[in-house]
């Protein structure tokens, strides 16, 4: 089959995208072994993301029909990524990050199911898509015939309100955009609302003995040397928070953008399903996890149920988290 120059390198910046993707897990990892917390880390990352975000933005000009860019919305918006992202980085710390990541990617057709309850028709394909992703989870929850351990089935709730979370973003952010194309912009706007939100819970980050939060939040700027203390010390943590921030947030988020723009959503959404499976190669390689047998079989059944829904449904699907 031929294919343009313009699907092409469309095809090639999603990839480039999803690999960028794929390898958060493994700095998030090290910085966890270095001693900073899911909160420190999700904090740096969007403090560091936004203003690089708004950088490269700058560089475009709104469209016409984008001067009325929801930018409260947005912000407001940027909650949930906080949210997502807080949580995946506790998951870490209870699950492999393949066997989280794997679960993770049930939000597709969680976005299916949230559809249907809005009154869309799930077609055939999106009921096919369910019966897949619901083996795919049973497979792939560790240990999941002989019981499951309580951190491992924390692990296994927080992927499933990540998914959840995701979802959820997703179908806000089409509504919110539908007459928009500012894509770039917009993503900049719910970086920073991200990072606001983390921003506000530095005070009550602050108080280390419960039960004194009132008079410990009396000086707002003595909590501000919380943040600053759970910086990450030495040059290669450094590198490896500047990655999350640029590499795998910002550039990601931007060749993926580009590269919709390029093929449209619905074959990027395809295209995307290599990420799971490059995030599975990646902690293999740089983290030494192993997923079992079974499990791997669980996670082909939820990425088959991602390819199902763009081949079979009129629902669509955005392409990574």
């Amino acid at each position: 089959m031929n294919i343009s120059r313009t699907e092409r390198d469309g095809i090639l910046l999603i990839l480039a995208s999803v690999t960028a993707y794929a390898m958060l897990p493994v700095f998030i990892k090290a910085l966890q072994l270095a001693g900073l917390s899911p909160l420190d880390i999700a904090t740096w990352r969007f403090g560091l993301a936004a203003p690089l975000a708004w950088l490269i933005v700058r560089g475009f000009r709104l469209p016409v029909g984008d001067k009325s860019l929801p930018r409260l919305k947005l912000v407001g918006m940027g909650t949930l990524l906080a949210a997502a992202a807080v949580i995946t980085f506790y998951g870490f710390e209870r699950l492999p990050v393949g066997t989280f990541v794997v679960l993770f990617y049930t939000y597709p057709a969680i976005i299916a199911v949230l559809c249907a309850f809005m009154g869309e028709r799930l077609p055939l394909a999106g009921w096919v898509a369910l019966v897949l992703t619901t083996i795919g989870i049973v497979l792939t929850v560790p240990d999941f015939g002989q019981g499951v351990g309580n951190d491992s089935i924390i692990g296994v709730l927080m992927a499933m309100v990540c998914a959840v979370l995701v979802a959820v973003y997703f179908l806000l952010n089409s509504r919110v955009l539908k007459e928009h194309t500012a894509f770039g912009h917009a993503s900049a706007w719910t970086t920073t609302g991200a990072l606001l939100v983390l921003l506000l819970l530095i005070p009550f980050r602050a108080v280390q003995q419960p039960g004194h939060l009132l008079s410990n939040m009396g000086n707002i700027a003595m909590s501000l040397p919380v943040l600053a203390a759970a910086r990450p010390d030495g040059a290669e943590l450094l590198l490896r928070m500047l990655a999350i921030a640029g590499f795998s947030t910002v550039l990601a988020g931007f060749l993926l953008m580009v590269g919709i723009q390029k093929v449209g959503a619905p074959r990027a959404s395809i295209i995307g399903t290599v990420e799971p499976i490059l995030t599975l190669i990646f902690a293999r390689l740089f983290l030494g996890e192993q997923m079992q047998t079974v499990q791997l079989v669980g996670g082909a059944f939820i990425i088959a149920s991602v390819i199902v829904l763009q081949l079979g449904s009129r629902v669509k699907v955005p392409a990574v988290e």
